[in-house]
This record gives structure tokens, sequence and C-alpha cells, in this order.
């Protein structure tokens, strides 16, 4: 029949057995027997009318469509678990999804949370951190502190806070290397570069003047995280690009050493919102606290 859809427990046996390399694994994870397993795979592939699975050596590989099969499938699995898990938490009116970036998180919001709890001991915040469905808007969230310009179509974007990068490497590396005259003289050293959506590296290197093409042809390290970016240069990996409130206590504590002068952003954090957020729910009483520890951060 067009338009049939398997059932979730094929595409789970399916799956499981995909991560752990064999159906008697899956069978334990998903504390099935091993028939069980076996007799959902048989009808997946059934439905799809391709084998999903072929053995070599007394082994079970996958075949090409099951390859393609489960990269497409994979993700919809971990949208629906994720899905799951904050529906069964979820309190109306109480239980609001805050969209962040870690590194803001653990260095902005968490250190100030014990005082939202103590102000509103009712409501449970749920911190989405996936920085890459944050920016492309693929998660529901009640509110979403987002870096751009403040123009979001159909939300009300208020203003947070500015940011400032900085470039960073180890003393040693500013010995051999020396310090930066202009944002280009970066290119000198070892690089490591941030790879998300709002990258500081590339914020960094268009400031310089290089376009994408450019920059996507520079060498060096590519890392996905402010996190592991830090980490990476403290060990003396190479010289990158971070937020300076996110780094500052690390050059003050010298762990790294500042690179030229810090670089203003054109941007900034702003707290993105539903136009029509109800003034007496639970998120708007989230957004005045956000807000206020931003205008208190600034003062």
């Amino acid at each position: 029949m067009k338009g049939q859809l398997p059932s979730t427990a094929s595409l789970q046996c399916f799956a499981t057995s995909v991560e752990t390399g064999n159906v008697t694994k899956a069978a334990e994870r998903l504390c099935l027997t091993q028939s069980a397993v076996s007799r959902q795979i048989k009808q997946l592939e059934e439905l799809l009318g391709q084998a999903l699975f072929e053995r070599v050596r007394q082994r079970m590989e996958l075949t090409a469509a099951g390859q393609r099969y489960y990269s497409q499938i994979a993700p919809v699995l971990q949208l629906l678990a994720q899905a799951t898990d904050e529906i069964r938490q979820f309190r109306p009116g109480h239980h609001i999804v805050l969209g962040i970036e870690p590194a803001l998180a653990s260095h902005w919001l968490l250190p100030a949370l014990a005082g939202f709890t103590d102000e509103h001991p009712d409501i449970s915040l749920h911190l989405m951190t996936d920085i890459h469905k944050l920016y492309q808007r693929q998660v529901a969230c009640d509110l979403t502190i987002l870096f751009g310009q403040g123009h979001w179509p159909g939300m009300q974007a208020d203003f947070l806070m500015g940011d400032e990068l900085v470039a960073v490497a180890t003393g040693a590396l500013l010995a051999k290397y020396g310090n930066l005259g202009t944002p280009g003289e970066l290119v000198r050293y070892p690089l490591l570069h941030h790879t998300s959506p709002e990258s500081s590296t590339a914020y960094w290197w268009r400031a310089a003047g290089l376009g994408t093409t450019e920059i996507s042809r520079l060498p060096g390290q590519r890392l996905e995280t402010f996190p592991l970016l830090l980490q990476a240069a403290q060990q003396g990996l190479g010289a990158t690009v971070l937020p300076w409130y996110f780094v500052a206590d690390r050059i003050a504590q010298g762990d790294l050493c500042q690179l030229g002068e810090r670089l203003p952003c054109e941007g900034g954090y702003y707290l993105v919102a539903d136009q029509d957020l109800p003034a007496n729910t639970a998120a708007a009483t989230c957004r005045a606290w956000l807000l206020g520890l931003a205008k208190a951060g600034a003062a």
C-alpha cells in the first residue's frame, strides 16, 4: 500500500541491531527474544521490498539499502526519543524549555540558576543545548537565546548582551609565533577552527578580509564546540578564537594568552520568544528573570 509506514517496533529492532552489531545484542538491549527481533526485521524488509542485512562469513552486514535507510531513520528515532522524554517531564504551565548554546549556559546561566530556582520553585527549566538544532529551528522551545542581529520573522527578540571575540594560545606558542598586530596575522599560528553555525573563527577571518572559500582552505584542526576548542588550545595544539566571556578567566589565570586586541562582534545575544507570549505564564516569568540577569551583568 502506498504510504504505508513501518511500525516503531520494527524500526527500533533494525536500528538497535545496526548500533549493537548483531541481533543477539539488540534483543538484550530491547528486552526481547532474538527470534522476535529477527521477525521484526524480516517484516520491515518485506514492507520495503529490500534486504537490509546480508550474511558475510557468518556475520550480518548492512546492504547498501540498509545503510541508506539507517542513515535516514536514525535521526527520526532520536527525535521521537527526545520528544518522549520531554513530554514525560512536562507539567503544563510550569515546565519551560530554554534553548541556549552550551558554552553560554555553563558560563553565564548556570552560575545564576540557583537564584531562579529559589525565586520560582514551581517552575522547572529544561535546557536544550543542541546548537545545530537551535539555529536551524528544528526543536520547539518556549524561549531561545540566539546570537545574531535581532531579526527573526514572527518572533519577539530582546537584546541580552553583546559579545567580543579574542584570539588565544599558550605562552609557548606566543613566544614562538609572536603577538598580533592585526587579526589576519593569526594565520602564522597552527590553527584551531570552530565549525558551529555561528563560527567564532569564521567571524574573525571575515573581519580580516577573507572570503568563505579562503576560510575553508585554511589549514588546521576543526572542532565543533567551544569547550573542545578551549581544551585543544590549552594543550598547545594551536591558536583559536573564543568569546571573551568564555575564556577571560583562563587568561586571568595564565592558562592562555590573549593575542592582539579583542574583536567586537556586530551582533549580540538575543532572547527570542513568540510575539504573543501570554504575560501570566511561566515562560513570561522566566523571560523577565533572564532580562533582569542580563541587565544586572551589564551594570
